[in-house]
């Protein structure tokens, strides 16, 4: 009976030493928890982005094409596409942006044509705020740079965008 004594006696000081374990390895899942939410609330107040969506950003490598001038074939415009925007930067000619057709006609009458388009969507409802058609023109030395289009949203439109790029910039070498 005195080794089933000496069992019971070391049973009882295992179940201790294990349930002051336990509380110790609690206490300190609770504190690490505690210190991973103060990360989080900081990476959040910094605009941190989950690495899942940094993951789906790099994921996506624009398409290319060249834009070509209309007459002889000649490369005259680069366009880098993803699924939400349009970069297109002009190769190896210089173009003003003073030069018609640029303004009045890609500028004026397609983009801005686009645009107010799906601004009159958005105000119908049909289309939510920050989706509508976005362009800007970057210019360097006088001339453009790069022309980004945002939320073409469409591929018949894109194909409309790309076109008429190549037929305005065909039009402003003529010039």
């Amino acid at each position: 009976m005195a080794s089933s004594e000496n069992d019971v006696k070391k049973a009882a000081e295992l179940k201790l030493w294990l349930e002051g374990r336990i509380a110790q390895l609690q206490e300190e899942i609770a504190r690490l928890n505690e210190t991973l939410g103060y990360v989080d609330a900081n990476l959040r107040a910094s605009t941190f982005r989950p690495a899942i969506e940094m993951m789906a950003e790099t994921k996506e490598a624009p398409e290319v094409r060249e834009l070509k001038r209309d007459k002889g074939g000649q490369v005259i415009a680069t366009a880098s596409i993803t699924a939400d925007a349009v970069s297109i930067e002009p190769t190896g000619v210089a173009l003003n942006a003073s030069t018609p057709p640029f303004k009045s006609f890609l500028l004026g009458k397609i983009l801005q044509g686009m645009k107010a388009g799906d601004e009159a969507l958005v105000k119908s409802g049909k289309l939510a705020k920050g989706e509508e058609l976005r362009f800007d023109v970057e210019e360097a030395n006088g001339s453009i740079s790069k022309v980004i289009i945002e939320n073409y949203r469409e591929k018949a439109r894109l194909s409309e965008i790309l076109s008429t790029v190549s037929w305005t910039f065909s039009r402003m070498l003529e010039k």
